[in-house]
């Protein structure tokens, strides 16, 4: 994983790729919903992004995540 750059003053850049990615990654929440905005600004998501980029977790918690299996909700049966 190299380095994320950062702007002329030492910042990491954010984009709204990055912002988007974030919330596509959020249980029900959709990026293009009405919805997305508000969730961005009150949870803070652009300093959240920042945080995960200089930890080097960004990549690893935007990444598509694997469809459940058919049966998941077997696990949680009780017998």
């Amino acid at each position: 994983m190299e380095p994320y750059r950062t702007d002329l003053f030492g910042q990491v850049i954010v984009t709204i790729s990055d912002v988007r990615a974030w919330l596509a990654a959020v249980p029900r929440i959709d990026p293009d919903g009405p919805r997305a905005e508000h969730y961005a600004r009150a949870w803070h998501v652009v300093d959240k992004i920042t945080r995960a980029k200089l930890a080097g977790h960004f990549d690893a918690l935007t990444a598509p995540r694997a469809a459940a299996p058919a049966h998941w909700w077997l696990r949680f049966r009780w017998h």
